[in-house]
């Protein structure tokens, strides 16, 4: 079985830990963002630069799992991504890592065309893996 990266909108936190929580069920290594911690946007922050220190090692972190996993995730509900996962899915492009997602649409057509396959559930998406 591969390993998978899900990359999500913080709206959308409770719906990927669930799948993310039936993938490993059937086998699947996942990396997922920690949407349960505080997050540092609701933190309040002395500084830019502290925000700016906490806000680049987030990214860089997801970055790695990126790197590390077989396949990037986009768990794109109701066809939304947001500004990180559209970053998030240029770094696995780069990196050469093929893109699934939940749906075929993002809301905008530029990422779109990076979405390699579509797995619609967590059954789906592990049967794609194997």
């Amino acid at each position: 079985m591969r390993s998978i990266v899900i990359c999500t909108s913080k709206r959308f936190k409770d719906e990927a830990h669930n799948f993310a929580l039936e993938l490993e069920k059937l086998g699947v290594t996942v990396y997922e963002p920690d949407f349960r911690q505080v997050m540092p946007e609701d933190i309040s922050f002395d500084s830019d630069h502290v925000k700016e220190l906490v806000f680049t090692g987030l990214t860089l972190k997801h970055f790695d799992w990126i790197r590390k996993a077989d396949v990037c995730f986009i768990y794109n509900q109701d066809n939304y991504i947001g500004k990180s996962v559209t970053l998030e899915m240029g770094f696995a492009t780069g990196q050469g890592k093929p893109i699934y997602a939940l749906s075929a649409e993002t809301g905008d057509p530029c990422p779109n065309i990076l979405i390699d396959k579509v797995a619609a559930t967590p059954q789906e998406l592990a049967t794609l893996l194997s």
